[in-house]
């Protein structure tokens, strides 16, 4: 063997070649991207930050569940106020405001598809570091902003302990570390009831000190913190100095409501704000339950996931304090257009405007089309000419001529209506791609729906090796007169060219009709496939073998001799080297003078032109394969952990199991101009594992303790009748079979289970409880004072009066509680006052809807405040204003506040935590665990 079939053998465009190249690509991107995705460990140096001190403090802020509504609440936020005010007492530019004068009401929140209103008085700590740049002391300021309030169910680590304590520990270093502009801290309370302490914020003048914004938060229970959201361009450049774990795909999905809940993020950008929002996104299924905790991560994890937070929040704030010359602030391009950004492995940042991308989509639409166009024509007339040239026919009689220009083009007019399949095998490898996945989907959704909740990797394995075996499988399937399939570099030309197409198709879409920053990896996928056929064309035109049609086969083997047509296998198998189908042509003729005396079997050497030049396929792959494979892996991984386990939260499994299959096949698709050459034994291998894993994912048990089910706990106490109804929601395959009969306080109970409004694939389920199970609001101030209240009637006063035709004020105060609601029906309330607000009205921007009020919540800084509130009713004078007027309670553990005992007990929850199966979690399913009220019509 010579030296150029020595490297022919090794680089030419043939089965062993291409299938090692690929697999090293698909390999290095995968494990590259599962390693750069683990949480950082904790350094030895910490870069000025006391990480000691801030765990210490974790212990504290998280010892406990500590919702507004709550005396541990209380004790929380006396630790953070004493912890920052002992920081600012040996720093003259440092001080601290706790805010108990700020209140606020306003319409329509964030967290509801119901109208309603909120009142709440502030009680945030507030802490300001004056900037040592004189120009920007009083504006211009950076805005750091986490909430130290958890929900009733979980101590809150992630949630937002980890935000909080970063946050004290920030305080430090800028008192120690001056920066250029002012940093204020608004580390808020009531965040989990709906925004309220950075709406009252809006109300403090601290406020106007700021333009930029930072905002740490945990919407899931540890794990690698992601950087949520981006308001605009400039505060981004910040998030390149540090490890950046970043897509736009995420903001994408709050801006389309994907993504329904919110953050106080939402409250400073609608304030005009610009700035950034930085949150655990990981671990859903121990969001907002007992496993957000520093034990329900283990020490390991919960020190690396806050060190994450904390080296993030560091290297972004410093950018953003000492930023005098407006890098993160202004908009050098593009000013006003949104950001598209995404980080690649966690060592860089990219970040762009959509107008920008908007741009790229239009060159790449426009010029893409016209240059492949004209390649592809001279391509094919260099290839016609050459064939015209070269090319003989055998005539009727045997003979051999050189075939006239009118022969060869009859006979490249006959090929390309032959040649039909070979032409649709990429849409078909398409439509095949898209319909199985489509199969595997309603599989899923039908049989297990809930099995991606802790097996995610399992389904996303399935999902890529089915998009593998539709899109190799039909690429290689032959269906050409005789089996004669063109040559794999025409085959691979024709296959750039449909992706081509394809992908055009799709730039349309997404530049005309989608316009989301997310779609990125579209158009780099367009231009590298654009790139790619380009090369293509060249080879061809540099020489590359055409097509060959049965006529050319006739043409160059001798009648009545055996050949193998591309391989040496045996007659209907793969060649092991080139992966094609070995093809007999036999014609049994008369022997002329021409035929061998012996009758021969083999093949001839192809040659170097026949393997396909070296070098140009190699060229061709790196250029298409690796970048769209790359930037759609991160937003798999992404999307991935952080939608697996949101079925549980309503989501719809055809949603969820769906983005994970549309994901797969686009991560397969760039290797099918070269999947013609994929080795038959690595299609076995995946065919196997595909079988494998989706047998397995559809029969495994789809929850374990790490990865629980959450169920959704609250309970109602009706005043007028005593009555007592606990309600539980959760999947109905789960929830009335093999959850609610393990509870005393249901054996023997009828169960009302209806569908759970808003939360797809779930039921609430109510039993009305006896005696032993009736919750008790705590005792409070008025306990040690006026004796307890043992009846339940004391438990919410109220009292309601008509001021007017169309109005009414009504009083309500609650035992041992800072939160009532009032709650209307049939008529809505188009107007509303607290007295004590200072007459403020609404907060800007706020409007009550056109239809009127549901419900207005009330939140009060202090314990047992009688809430008066006036109502202008919406509607007919004539008709009777209905509702209810309520209480709440979110405590079941007593806290010791003031030297004695203070908290709830709720019997029916401590019974749902004792009894629930090790697979399974409660959390909260509103603000109260549990509320009592009176129905009133006025």
């Amino acid at each position: 063997m010579g030296f150029l079939s020595g490297l022919s053998a090794v680089l030419a465009f043939r089965t062993i070649p291409t299938t090692i190249l690929i697999t090293v690509i698909y390999a290095a991107v995968f494990s590259t991207l599962l390693v750069t995705d683990q949480l950082p460990s904790v350094p030895k140096h910490t870069l000025g930050l006391d990480f000691q001190q801030t765990y210490r403090d974790l212990h504290e802020v998280a010892a406990r569940p500590h919702p507004f509504n709550s005396h541990a609440n209380v004790l929380v936020r006396s630790y953070i106020l004493n912890r920052v005010k002992d920081i600012a007492s040996s720093y003259d530019h440092v001080s601290v405001d706790f805010d108990l004068s700020s209140n606020a009401s306003w319409a329509s929140g964030l967290l509801s598809t119901n109208p309603y209103a909120v009142y709440y008085e502030s009680d945030n700590v507030l802490v300001k570091v004056e900037g040592s740049d004189k120009e920007y002391q009083e504006s211009g300021g950076l805005l750091l902003s986490a909430h130290w309030d958890s929900v009733s169910t979980a101590p809150g680590a992630t949630d937002d302990g980890m935000g909080v304590v970063t946050l004290m520990s920030m305080v430090k270093y800028f008192a120690e570390n001056r920066p250029s502009r002012t940093v204020v801290f608004n580390i808020n309370n009531g965040e989990e009831d709906g925004l309220n302490g950075a709406h009252v914020f809006m109300e403090h003048p601290w406020v106007n000190l700021t333009d930029t914004f930072l905002n740490l938060e945990g919407a899931a229970a540890g794990g690698r913190p992601l950087l949520f959201r981006a308001t605009s361009r400039a505060p981004l450049a910040s998030w390149s100095t540090s490890r950046p774990h970043a897509n736009v795909i995420t903001g994408d999905a709050f801006a389309r409501g994907v993504i329904r809940s919110g953050t106080d993020y939402s409250v400073y950008e609608q304030a005009g704000l610009k700035g950034l929002d930085f949150a655990f996104y990981r671990g859903r299924s121990r969001y907002h339950t007992k496993y957000d905790s520093i034990p329900g991560m283990s020490d390991d994890k919960s020190k690396n996931a806050l060190w994450a937070m904390m080296e993030g929040t560091l290297s972004s704030s410093l950018m953003l304090a000492n930023d005098v010359k407006g890098k993160t602030r202004t908009e050098s391009i593009g000013q006003g257009s949104e950001p598209v950004y995404f980080d690649l492995f966690g060592a860089i940042m990219i970040v762009f405007t959509f107008q920008t991308l908007w741009i790229v989509n239009i060159i790449l639409l426009t010029v893409g089309p016209v240059i492949l166009l004209m390649l592809v024509y001279f391509e094919h007339i260099i290839r016609v000419t050459s064939r015209i040239r070269s090319g003989y026919y055998r005539a009727a009689n045997g003979d051999v001529h050189r075939e006239s220009f009118v022969a060869r083009a009859s006979a490249e007019i006959k090929y390309f209506l032959k040649s039909f399949w070979v032409w649709s095998k990429f849409w078909t490898a398409v439509v095949l791609g898209v319909g199985f996945q489509m199969l595997l989907v309603v599989g899923y959704a039908k049989l297990n729906p809930f099995v991606i909740h802790t097996h995610p990797w399992l389904v996303l394995v399935s999902a890529l090796s089915l998009a593998y075996l539709t899109t190799v499988l039909a690429l290689t399937f032959p269906l050409t007169k005789h089996g004669v399939v063109p040559a794999p570099e025409q085959q691979k030309l024709s296959v750039l060219l449909h992706q081509y197409v394809l992908t055009w198709a799709l730039l349309v879409y997404t530049t005309s009709v989608v316009t989301l920053g997310g779609t990125y990896f579209i158009t780099a996928w367009n231009a590298v496939v654009l790139l790619g056929a380009v090369l293509a064309c060249v080879e061809g035109m540099a020489g590359a073998r055409g097509y060959e049609d049965e006529e050319e086969i006739e043409r160059r083997y001798v009648r009545g001799v055996h050949y193998d047509a591309v391989g040496t296998a045996e007659n209907g198998h793969q060649d092991s080297e080139n992966g094609h189908e070995r093809v007999d042509v036999i014609e049994e003729t008369e022997p002329t003078e021409i035929t061998p005396l012996i009758a021969q079997h083999g093949q001839p050497t192809p040659s170097g032109e026949e393997q396909g030049a070296i070098g140009w396929w190699i060229a061709q792959l790196l250029v298409v394969v690796p970048l769209p494979v790359i930037l759609v892996s991160h937003i798999a991984v992404i999307l991935l952990l952080a939608m697996n386990q949101t079925l549980t939260d309503g989501a719809s499994p055809f949603g969820v199991y769906g983005a994970v299959s549309m994901l797969a096949l686009l991560i397969v698709l760039p290797l099918a101009p070269f999947s013609m050459n994929m080795h038959r034994w690595l299609n076995g291998i995946i065919l196997t594992i595909f079988i494998l894993s989706t047998l397995y994912t559809y029969v495994a048990f789809p929850f374990s303790q790490e990865t629980p089910l959450k169920v959704y706990f609250a309970q109602s106490v009706d005043l007028d009748t005593s009555r007592v109804v606990t309600a539980l929601t959760g999947p109905r395959q789960f929830l009335s079979t093999a959850i609610i009969p393990r509870f005393r306080s249901a054996f023997d109970q009828a169960l009302n289970c209806t569908d759970a409004p808003d939360k797809l694939g779930l039921q609430t389920c109510k039993w009305e409880v006896g005696d032993a199970f009736v919750p008790s609001p705590g005792r409070s101030k008025r306990h040690y004072e006026q004796g307890p209240a043992s009846s339940l009637e004391k438990w919410v006063t109220t009292s309601i009066t008509r001021t007017g035709s169309n109005s009414a004020r009504i009083k309500v105060r609650g035992l041992n509680t800072r939160s009532c609601t009032l709650q209307f029906s049939g008529k809505h309330v188009k107007r509303f006052h607290l007295s004590g607000d200072g007459g403020k009205g609404l907060q800007g921007g706020s409007e009550v809807p056109e239809d009127g009020l549901e419900q207005i919540r009330l939140w009060s800084r202090d314990w047992e405040k009688e809430f008066e509130v006036d109502v202008d009713f919406a509607g007919s004078e004539d008709e009777k204003a209905k509702g209810r007027v309520s209480c709440g309670w979110a405590e079941y553990e007593s806290a010791t506040v003031g030297g004695g005992r203070t908290g709830g007990k709720i019997p029916s929850l401590e019974e749902v935590l004792l009894f629930l199966p090790e697979w399974a979690v409660v959390t909260k399913s509103a603000a109260a665990l549990f509320d009592a009220g009176w129905e009133f019509e006025v």
